[in-house]
């Protein structure tokens, strides 16, 4: 809105971009999927659909992790506002924040732009990730490394194992480049293996291998959730040449 002074000085009134962000909060906490989309903006389709998988996942589930999920959104609320001519941000609870673009009248969420969708999306992975069980967290790495999935390894293994994931799965993709038929026999025969996955748990710890195998890998409990963790020379007896070896189920100790 644009008021004229006898002045003829213009002062621009906008609208607060507040309620808008209220809007599409409120409709996160009822699962409301169209409403959410009604409140984002176009071209967030891909993080509007990674919301929507996540909000569907909570939907369908009475874990103890989906009810603490709904707790934690239901926590949500708006900080503060700042606010621009055609884009604003608003601050959230949760240390995120939304930005907003002018459509028409009103405001909508831009989830490309904000900070809210990779902080909510990690939150929720976080509490779901506390129930996965070793066995799928092992079998998960595995294929993450079978398959060269460096991003996914790195979410089901620690920190320090972070430091050695680039030239395993670097090493794991080549040989997959590379390979004979004797060698994709055995990879394939690797990934049938998983199904028989099973661990020794411990306390905090687990050792993890297919059924028949001698050569385990190694889990920690890291502040609730299970990720593999690839231990240095010495520690426990247990080198990083033994993870390596172990995480294809020894069929691939070759390329290790």
């Amino acid at each position: 809105m644009t008021v004229l002074l006898a002045s003829c000085q213009t002062i621009r009134i906008g609208m607060n971009p507040a309620p808008d962000a209220n809007a599409f909060l409120d409709a996160l906490k009822n699962q409301d999927i169209s409403a959410i989309k009604n409140s984002v903006a176009s071209g967030s389709d891909v993080k509007n659909e990674t919301l929507t998988k996540s909000l569907e996942k909570i939907q369908n589930s009475d874990s103890a992790a989906s009810k603490s999920a709904k707790e934690k959104i239901s926590k949500l609320e708006v900080v503060d506002c700042y606010m621009g001519s055609d884009r604003s941000i608003c601050k959230l609870s949760n240390d995120s924040e939304l930005v907003l673009k002018k459509d028409g009248l009103a405001w909508k969420v831009d989830l490309e732009e904000s900070t809210f969708s990779d902080v909510f999306e990690k939150d929720m992975q976080s509490l779901f990730r506390a129930e996965q069980p070793p066995e799928y967290v092992t079998i998960q790495f595995t294929l993450a490394l079978l398959e060269g999935n460096l991003e996914q390894a790195k979410e089901y293994s620690t920190d320090r194992t972070h430091l050695m994931l680039p030239l395993i799965v670097g090493m794991m993709s080549a040989a997959q480049q590379d390979q004979s038929e004797e060698q994709k026999t055995k990879m394939d025969e690797a990934r049938k293996e998983l199904s028989s996955m099973a661990c020794e748990v411990s306390g905090d710890r687990a050792e993890c291998a297919p059924e028949g195998k001698e050569k385990s890998m190694s889990l920690i409990r890291d502040n609730g959730v299970w990720k593999v963790d690839f231990r240095k020379g010495g520690d426990e007896d247990h080198s990083e040449e033994d993870d390596a070896e172990s995480m294809d189920s020894e069929e691939s100790d070759d390329e290790m």
